[in-house]
This record gives C-alpha cells, sequence and structure tokens, in this order.
C-alpha cells in the first residue's frame, strides 16, 4: 500500500511572528506579510500593523524598522500621503496612543523620504506636542532642521540623542541628517564618528556607506570614500535600481575628484617648475649686475684714493714750497733778492694752482678724463642713461 504524504501546513502569519526568534526575523515576517495586503488607495496597513504590535507586544526598535520599510514600500507603490480623517480613525483603534506613535512614524517618514522638509518640521512639532519625548519624531525634527539649514537642528539633535529610547533607527536618521548639513564646518567628521559607532553596534547598512563615502570625500581621503561607495553598492539589494544610481553617481563624484585633483597636482608642478626657471634667470641676472655695479664701485674709490693722494701731495709739496719760499725772502738782504724771492714765491704758487686744476678740472668731452671729480659725473650720466 503506498504511503500517503500530508502536504505540510503552512504556519499562519501569526505562528510564524511567535516562531520568529529575532528582531530581524521578526521585522521580515510583519514587513513581508502587510506588503502583501498593501494597496495604493488604502492607508489600512498602518493600522493592521499597530493592532500585531499590540497582539505580539513588539519592541519599540521593531516597530520602528517595521514602519520605516513599509513606508518606503507605500512611496514605491504611490500610496498617498495620511489626511485629517486618518488621524480620526486613530481613535477608533483598541489603543488609540499607540496608532497615534504609528501614524506619525508613517506620516512622517514618507516625508523624510521626499526630503519635504518644511512640511515635515511644521508635522514633526505638531506630533511632539502629542507624543513628547519620543526619540525617533525629534530625530525626524532634527532632520528637518538640517535640511532646513535651521538653528534648531543643533539642540533637536542633541535632545533626540539624550532620549532614552534613542535607538538603530533614530541614528539612521541622524545620519542622513548630518549627511545634509553642509553648512557645518565639521559636518564630515560627525558623520564619520557616527557612522562608525553604527558599525560598532552591528547597525551598519548599505546608506550608511553611502553616507560615509560622502564625509571621506568631503574630507579629501577619496581612496577610502571609493571603498565605502563600493561597499554601499555590493550590500544593496537586487531590485533597487534607483537607490544604485545614486551610489553609482557618487562613485563618478569620487572618480572626478580623483581626476581633479591629479591635474591641479600637474598643473601645480608645472607651474612651480616654470617659476623656479624664471627665478634663476632672474637671480642670475641681479647677480651679474650687482658684480658690474661693484666693480664700478671698486674702481671709483680707487680712483676717488688716487686723486685724494694727488691733491694732498700736492698741498704737501706747496707747503713746503712756500716755508722754503719763505725762508729765502727773509734771509734775502738786497732788492734783488727780495724781488728774485718773490718771483719764485709767485711762480711756484701759478704751477701748483695749474698743477691743481689739472687734478680736479670738470671734463665735459666724452673721452676719458683724469680727474676725481671728471670721473664721478661721467658716473652719474651712466646710471641717468640706464
Amino acid at each position: 500500500m503506498p504511503e500517503i504524504i500530508v502536504p505540510r501546513r503552512r504556519p499562519t502569519f501569526d505562528e510564524a511572528l511567535r516562531a520568529a526568534a529575532t528582531a530581524t526575523e521578526q521585522i521580515e515576517v510583519v514587513t513581508r506579510e502587510l506588503k502583501r495586503t498593501m494597496k495604493a488607495e488604502s492607508l489600512d496597513w498602518i493600522f493592521l500593523l499597530t493592532d500585531v504590535v499590540e497582539r505580539h507586544d513588539l519592541p519599540l526598535p521593531v516597530l520602528r524598522r517595521c514602519v520605516s520599510d513599509l513606508a518606503w514600500a507605500a512611496r514605491d507603490l504611490g500610496q498617498r500621503m495620511p489626511l485629517a480623517e486618518d488621524r480620526v480613525r486613530c481613535d477608533e483603534a483598541t489603543d488609540p496612543a499607540a496608532a497615534r506613535r504609528v501614524l506619525a512614524y508613517a506620516h512622517s517618514l514618507r516625508l523624510r523620504f521626499d526630503f519635504r522638509f518644511d512640511e515635515l518640521a511644521r508635522l514633526s512639532r505638531q506630533w511632539l506636542a502629542e507624543i513628547p519625548d519620543d526619540a525617533m519624531i525629534m530625530s525626524l525634527a532634527a532632520f528637518a532642521a538640517f535640511g532646513q539649514r535651521s538653528d534648531r537642528a543643533e539642540p533637536l539633535f542633541l535632545r533626540a540623542t539624550a532620549a532614552p529610547d534613542y535607538d538603530g533607527s533614530c541614528r539612521g536618521i541622524s545620519l542622513q541628517g548630518l549627511w545634509f548639513g553642509t553648512h557645518l564646518s565639521d559636518q564630515a567628521n560627525r558623520i564619520l564618528q557616527l557612522s562608525d559607532e553604527m558599525i560598532g553596534r552591528g547597525e551598519d547598512h548599505p546608506n550608511l556607506y553611502y553616507w560615509r563615502s560622502f564625509a571621506l570625500r568631503r574630507l579629501g581621503r577619496l581612496d577610502e570614500a571609493l571603498a565605502c561607495a563600493d561597499t554601499a553598492i555590493a550590500l544593496l539589494p537586487v531590485g533597487m535600481n534607483p537607490v544604485h544610481q545614486d551610489y553609482v553617481r557618487e562613485r563618478e563624484h569620487i572618480g572626478s575628484s580623483q581626476l581633479l585633483e591629479e591635474q591641479v597636482a600637474r598643473l601645480t608642478d608645472d607651474i612651480t617648475s616654470r617659476m623656479r626657471q624664471q627665478f634663476d634667470e632672474r637671480v642670475a641676472l641681479l647677480k651679474a649686475e650687482f658684480d658690474q655695479q661693484t666693480a664700478t664701485a671698486r674702481r671709483l674709490v680707487s680712483e676717488s684714493l688716487l686723486g685724494l693722494v694727488e691733491v694732498l701731495a700736492l698741498f704737501v709739496t706747496l707747503a713746503g714750497f712756500l716755508v722754503g719760499s719763505g725762508a729765502i725772502v727773509f734771509q734775502a738782504r738786497s732788492f734783488q733778492q727780495n724781488i728774485t724771492a718773490l718771483a719764485l714765491l709767485l711762480g711756484g704758487s701759478v704751477i701748483f694752482f695749474v698743477l691743481l686744476r689739472r687734478v680736479i678740472r670738470f671734463d665735459r668731452s666724452s673721452g676719458p678724463s683724469r680727474g676725481v671729480w671728471s670721473r664721478r659725473i661721467r658716473m652719474r650720466g651712466d646710471r641717468g642713461r640706464q
């Protein structure tokens, strides 16, 4: 008799969720089931998720991850944004507070995914009034403020990080907020610091490496940035083509930065080489001119000293001549001797005057001159022509 094979019954959703041993498995079970029932014209998944969380007492981090994945799926499906009537449905739920929290997460995350910073900033203030001190809503408010380049971003960021329920989902939102904070002087270092913390906690994901790649590129660490971009591409699940294109564009930015850096380095070397060559030529020219001026100065000093010696010799000679002539005049006895002495004195004076005139006369001719002063005048004329 052939053996009868009884088909194994598939476990129900509740059974599969109870059998999930880890938070990751719980998230996979919940998101898979609710994505299957999701419709473009309905937001029922928000209230179904609220019911699942209540029945299975799912922790807050699991809820946040589920809402994030489902909000992204709703956006991809083209589902509308939550409206005022959806808030009214929260009051009809078994736990209105839990339903409002899920709706707040879903609505805020949809605005985050669309980068609608102004609307998210306004809505997060309303949700914080109803659900105060919620770390995820505060993180979303800081995200919006970073996108607006608002001064409120830093206080909201610090307030969120200090909240007791600040978890991995909140850190991911904060990391993306810092990515938009290009006005921050320490933006890149803060992104690296937070991403290091998340990697250490085992909370890394493709987007983390994408944002980390941007920070490394801003710091000029291009090889590390390229490695992070490749890691982001490798971790990205199949089918997320728009996200894949963003990652590839970041990789292209890194490649362009590398090419630009190489080109700037080549231009810098070329300019430096040409400037060094021009500098050396100029130094050589100045050195030659300096040597010429030094030689001229030495020649002028030598000629000046020679002229001074000549003049001094003439004066010494004149002094000796005058002393000798005076002695002759005083020793003369007759009128004829006096006339002869005076003639000798006068003749010597005339000869001295002629010699002195010859030594220090101004020579205006273009030819060489023999006096000290004429040489100085010729030097000044040369400088004027230069």
